[in-house]
């Protein structure tokens, strides 16, 4: 399995307006790293802004031959700086959501690795019980079919953890998580069963020969179930990083497009000015 990108793709649709309105649980207590952050980029940009347009007012892109048009075209210089500042500003935010909720990782991972699978590795005795259950449920998909994920999958999202997590946990996004991507949190609690047999080249997305997959459960029969537990936590771990990362890395790249279009926007309208307006305009003076 190419663990990178299902971690990248494991998050690409959750509604992530929802997800920073339910974060102030885990966002207020860090709030200065947020306003650090965003002040931070506010002078950036401010900065930036500064320099461009004195850049662009040395290179004459502020000037034009009609009075009034000269004086219009002046206003470039607050708009920039304003909607320069507006990008950072967003940039800044969301940089500061996005180091909380990395700092915090391993209170989210927790909380959903509590919330969903915890109890299959509470001992020994109950980890050798899913595993068990898991062959068992290979051996009814046997001789209807060789899809052992649709069956793995059922059988993880009707679990009963016997743990009051869910109903009163204060960690909003954990509970979320779980609520809505138990199909998702079974793929990775399987992968890491596999990966922690050393047979982590199978793709679970894709149908299982019962004899590959037999093997792998005997083999961890063998395993602590602290061991699987330590690599189940790792997966997690890295999940919830590649979600994150991938939104913020989404996020920025839209401001940077945004920022683009502020900054060229000036240099485009003096280029129609110089090739179209200048000229007609010079032949109506002479």
């Amino acid at each position: 399995m190419d663990y990178i990108s299902y971690s990248s793709e494991l998050f690409k649709n959750i509604d992530w307006s929802f997800i920073w309105s339910i974060l102030k649980d885990i966002v207020l207590p860090n709030s200065g790293t947020l306003i650090f952050n965003i002040i931070l980029f506010l002078f950036l940009g401010f900065i930036i802004a500064v320099v461009y347009c004195i850049i662009l007012w040395r290179k004459g892109i502020f000037k034009r031959a009609p009075k009034y048009y000269n004086w219009a075209v002046k206003l470039y210089i607050p708009l920039l700086i304003v909607g320069i500042l507006y990008v950072f500003g967003q940039w800044g935010f969301i940089r500061g959501i996005y180091k909380i909720l990395d700092n915090e990782k391993t209170m989210i991972v927790e909380g959903v690795y509590n919330a969903s699978v915890q109890q299959i590795f509470e001992s020994e005795d109950a980890k050798n019980k899913f595993v068990l259950s898991a062959q068992i449920l290979a051996m009814k998909a046997k001789s209807d079919s060789q899809n052992y994920a649709v069956f793995f999958e059922k059988y993880f999202k009707k679990y009963d953890t016997g743990s009051s997590f869910l109903n009163k946990t204060k960690n909003k996004l954990a509970k979320f998580i779980v609520n809505n991507y138990s199909d998702e949190l079974y793929k990775l609690t399987m992968y890491a069963f596999i990966t922690s047999a050393g047979r982590g080249h199978i793709d679970l997305s894709e149908a299982l020969p019962y004899e590959e997959f037999s093997a792998v459960m005997d083999a961890l029969l063998e395993i602590g179930y602290q061991d699987i537990e330590k690599v189940v936590l790792d997966k997690l771990s890295q999940w919830f990083s590649m979600g994150i990362t991938s939104q913020y890395n989404g996020m920025v790249k839209s401001l940077l497009i945004l920022l683009f279009i502020i900054l060229i926007i000036p240099i485009l309208e003096y280029f129609i000015y110089k090739k179209w307006i200048a000229p007609k305009y010079i032949s109506k003076t002479m």
